[in-house]
């Protein structure tokens, strides 16, 4: 039975590990609470100001959305290349590189860290140069160059400690390692795995923690001791899911899946494998999506489902071919070999493994050489070759010696047990086999407690026992991640009904307070209004009474015409008051329509001065206007001029000499301000003056004119109009009224 190196899946693991990690050291994720409703509100916000909130939302969407952090990101820099901010700009820019490599685009991620690089060198931010040190670290690995990327880790590394920047020190370390894992140096990679994860740890830093136990299962998973590898794989995991970090989750599903697949639970595994493709899809992680896609593949293989493996294989292929990654290539040929070695078809199965040598001996990776060889060697077995298959092996052998890779050297062991044992030596055949049982027992008897089968058949109720109780464990964690989340659920469900229940309880409350003191003032708005207008039609009413009574003596006759004109006066008072009270009730109940349209306010002005400056000869009206420019307004011209005329007639009666009207332009207005020089109005009485039938001067009589609803009138046609009308004191000595006639009245806007 074929089985993949594990060290390869080592490799490809921690390659989607070192993204979560870059992220970690360079922008830790900032608590914003309200930064959705800043982004529903960029567009408010001045140009200038949005640079803060652009560079939030580009670290935001980098891990969860991807394309909308490169969209915000180019605002951001188009943005601070109109009002320069370096220090965001670096920030933007290490963070688009990111999202660039985790598409596999290395060569704008490269040009995006050269542009950081410049700009934190010139603005000494170590913080952002370190940030781009360790992007370009990352790309050149991701391109398979690793000996550049050692050295680009170790500038990184330096400056980390240079500014005592434990967690860049801890993760440019735990970089380090998994290159020097790659380069077949198990022993330094472990080291500086350990050094990273115990300064994580002082650091409380979850994120990291959850990548260094990934890694930490990834050593035990070498070693073949998948018990506590799936173990320190399930705490990365709650972590993980604790944080939503998206592609930790990915990449953690796709590991707990791979373990399964060594445990020969190949439908867990496709379970796990599935999980994780779907949330590499929805990053568009290309390389993680490739990498699950060759996984894939290996699981249809053992579970002898050809077409599927195969089909899995070659999108994996060509996947990593898009993105020019030539060490997934390389593994994936590999992967095809063994598939068409399983299907007898050796050709095809020589035409992929060679290619896949030359790319793993073209990159220097030991641990793929050494499986390389081990399938050449299979290939020539198959061929019948068997010299050269022996020969291979021994080559094969000596590369995974030196990688320490466990499960590949009790693979080649095993290979040699069974040729020796096909060319009927049994001398040969029997040391490979003790050599295979001492690897074998080495493997899964590190940990007594936790150890896995044997993988030969006389252990498989050891195998299946133990399987069996990862299992259950994984269960039971699961289990109680259920029922806590139910818990939870179910407690925050019962609290925001309680919530609700009351909110709704206070608002119905406070509406029905609103109602009621609503209905008593319209109550006693209505009373107050009767009240006034009985009183004020009684003075009129006794006038002609009067006039009447008098007739009835029949006084001499020289004086009838003066009853008569008693009479009518008083009749027409009573008529006016009549009217303007029905035009007020009209007004303010909304039944009386405005009849719309261009004004000309100099004009009504002009008309309004003229007579009143008859019925007010020893008063001096003044109107100043910019004559160069029309005042020109949309409204009821019989109703504005009514409004204009109540108010000019209340200041011409208590002015002393002046009165002036000014037209002012403003925003979205025009104000017409008309001023006396009488004796004010107090500033505690100004607003009752806008009452229907209120009058401050008690002193002047009644014939003198006016039953106190010019200026109630007034008001409510400037508000039907949309305006308004306010009082102040005038630099004259007197009242100031401003009415406000906005340009658009609030009927147009309704049409």
């Amino acid at each position: 039975m074929r089985i993949k190196p594990l060290v390869l899946w080592l490799l490809a693991v921690l390659i989607t590990s070192t993204l979560a990690g870059i992220a970690v050291s360079t922008q830790p994720p900032k608590e914003t609470a309200d930064l959705s409703q800043q982004e529903r509100d960029l567009q408010l916000i001045a140009e200038r100001d949005r640079g803060e909130v652009l560079t939030a939302l580009v670290k935001h969407y980098r891990d969860n959305d991807p394309q909308k952090s490169l969209q915000y990101g180019e605002q951001a820099l188009a943005l601070f290349s109109r009002w320069p901010d370096d220090s965001r700009k670096i920030v933007v820019l290490n963070n688009m590189a990111w999202v660039h490599v985790s598409l596999s685009q290395y060569d704008k991620a490269q040009q995006r860290t050269d542009e950081s690089k410049r700009l934190a060198k010139a603005n000494q931010d170590t913080n952002g140069l370190y940030t781009a040190q360790t992007m370009q670290g990352i790309i050149y690995w991701r391109k398979a160059d690793y000996l550049t990327a050692l050295k680009t880790f170790e500038q990184a590394l330096e400056i980390a400690k240079q500014e005592e920047n434990h967690r860049g020190i801890a993760n440019t370390t735990n970089y380090m390692a998994i290159i020097y894992q790659t380069l077949g140096q198990p022993e330094k990679a472990l080291s500086y795995f350990l050094r990273a994860y115990n300064i994580q740890k002082e650091l409380g830093d979850e994120k990291s923690i959850a990548v260094s136990l990934n890694n930490i299962a990834n050593m035990y998973g070498t070693s073949g001791n998948y018990s506590l590898a799936l173990d320190y794989q399930l705490q990365s995991r709650k972590i993980r899911e604790k944080l939503n970090d998206l592609p930790g989750l990915a990449q953690i599903l796709g590991n707990i899946g791979l373990t399964y697949f060594y445990l020969k639970d190949y439908d867990q595994a496709l379970a796990y494998l599935q999980r994780s493709l779907g949330y590499y899809e929805s990053l568009e992680d290309k390389q993680g999506i490739a990498e699950i896609h060759n996984n894939l593949g290996m699981v249809h293989q053992q579970k002898q489902q050809f077409e599927s493996a195969l089909h899995q294989y070659q999108q994996a292929l060509t996947m990593a071919q898009a993105i020019q990654d030539t060490a997934l290539e390389a593994r994936v040929n590999i992967e095809l070999a063994n598939a068409y070695i399983a299907l007898d078809n050796g050709a095809l199965a020589e035409q992929q493994v060679t290619l896949g040598l030359e790319q793993a001996d073209k990159l220097g990776i030991v641990t793929l050489n050494a499986y390389g060889l081990l399938t050449r060697a299979k290939v020539e077995q198959l061929n019948g070759n068997s010299d050269q298959a022996l020969a291979l092996s021994e080559v094969a052998l000596s590369h995974a010696q030196q990688v320490q890779d466990m499960l590949i050297i009790r693979d080649i062991h095993e290979f040699r047990y069974r040729l020796y044992k096909n060319l009927a030596k049994p001398q040969e055949a029997l040391l490979s086999l003790e050599a295979f049982k001492q690897v074998n027992d080495e493997m899964f008897n590190s940990e007594s407690d936790q150890r896995l089968a044997f993988l030969l058949s006389h252990f498989e109720a050891e195998q299946h026992e133990q399987q069996i109780k990862l299992l259950q464990a994984d269960q039971a964690l699961q289990r109680t991640q259920l029922a806590q989340h139910r818990y939870q659920r179910n407690v925050w469900l019962a609290g925001l009904t309680v919530l609700f229940v009351i909110i709704l309880l206070l608002v119905n409350r406070h509406h029905q307070r609103k109602i009621n003191a609503s209905l008593n003032q319209n109550i006693k708005s209505q009373r107050e209004l009767i009240q006034a207008v009985a009183h004020e039609f009684r003075s009129p009413l006794a006038r002609v009474q009067f006039a009447f009574d008098m007739l009835e003596e029949k006084v001499i006759g020289d004086r009838e015409p003066r009853l008569s004109e008693n009479i009518n006066t008083g009749l027409s008072e009573l008529e006016n008051l009549i009217k303007e009270a029905l035009d007020f009730i009209q007004i303010e109940n909304k039944s009386r329509p405005l009849h719309l349209s261009q004004v000309n306010l100099v004009k009504v002005l002009s008309e309004q001065i003229d007579a009143h400056t008859g019925l007010y000869p020893d008063k001096d009206f003044t109107l100043k206007v910019d004559r160069n420019r029309e005042w020109l307004v949309s409204a009821d011209s019989i109703q504005l001029g009514r409004a204009f005329s109540n108010i000019i007639r209340n200041a011409a009666r208590f002015a002393t000499r002046q009165i002036v009207i000014t037209l002012k332009q403003e925003k979205t207005a025009i104000a017409i301000i008309i001023e006396d020089d009488g004796p004010g109005i107090p500033l505690e009485q100004r607003e009752r003056v806008f009452e229907p039938f209120v009058r401050l001067d008690q002193s002047r009589c009644r014939d003198s004119g006016g039953v106190g609803l010019g200026l109630a009138l007034a008001k409510k046609i400037c508000e039907a109009h949309g305006g308004s009308l306010t009082i102040s004191s005038s630099p004259l000595g007197g009242a100031r009224l401003c009415l406000s006639c906005p340009l658009t009245t609030k009927n147009q806007q309704s049409k």
